[in-house]
């Protein structure tokens, strides 16, 4: 649920960044807030 609820918020601050449209469909999909939230836990090798 929590990275649900971080995706969503991140979606939502990029779309007021830029200016977009508060529509429903995602700017940033699920996968790619995944990603970015692993490469910030773990280490590089």
């Amino acid at each position: 649920m929590l990275v649900h609820n971080l995706w969503r918020l991140t979606d939502f601050l990029l779309k007021a960044g830029v200016g977009g449209e508060m529509d429903y469909a995602p700017v940033l999909t699920a996968g790619e807030c995944v990603e970015l939230v692993c490469s910030a836990l773990v280490p590089p090798d």
